[in-house]
């Protein structure tokens, strides 16, 4: 009988705990509701002494080529000095399936720099071998930068 109770509980457990990531599951797939502000403050509060300032949807249509009408809203930090790749983009979507298109422009934008930097500036080419590119139900985030991984979970957390 002692058996039986344990073999039940086992089963109960392992229910509540799939019922869990399950609720887990669809929650991040819709993506955030929050805004544009919301999400990237946590972010620029990380950004540290990266040298990067804040940039212009402008600037960002013009260097990666987005699409400011499929988006909710757009940040984007880059360093004013041109032998200096270091970037941040933060892109809420209006339609999540979006979301890889941004990301091969990103990716196009990378390749292009790297070409540019590879052969005179290996510390800038490595920044952009290490960059980070996600694509996340209704966000996109790149950031190329020293702290990098840094700003990327402050991003995840800030979701």
């Amino acid at each position: 009988m002692a058996k039986k109770k344990y073999l039940i509980a086992e089963i109960l457990c392992v229910l509540a705990l799939a019922a869990f990531i399950t609720g887990l599951w669809i929650s991040r797939s819709g993506g955030t509701d929050k805004d544009i502000q919301t999400i990237s403050a946590p972010v620029i509060q990380s950004l540290e002494k990266s040298g990067m300032t804040q940039k212009s949807n402008s600037d960002a249509i013009k260097t990666f080529g987005i699409e400011l009408d499929k988006t909710e809203g757009v940040t984007y930090y880059s360093n004013d000095n041109v032998m200096d790749v270091s970037e941040l983009l933060i892109i809420k979507l209006k339609d999540k399936s979006d979301g890889e298109a941004f990301r091969d422009k990103i990716e196009k934008h990378i390749e292009e720099q790297k070409k540019l930097y590879k052969s005179y500036a290996p510390k800038q080419y490595a920044l952009l071998d290490n960059s980070i590119v996600e694509a996340s139900a209704n966000t996109v985030f790149y950031c190329a930068a020293e702290n990098a991984a840094a700003l990327n979970e402050a991003f995840k957390k800030a979701l």
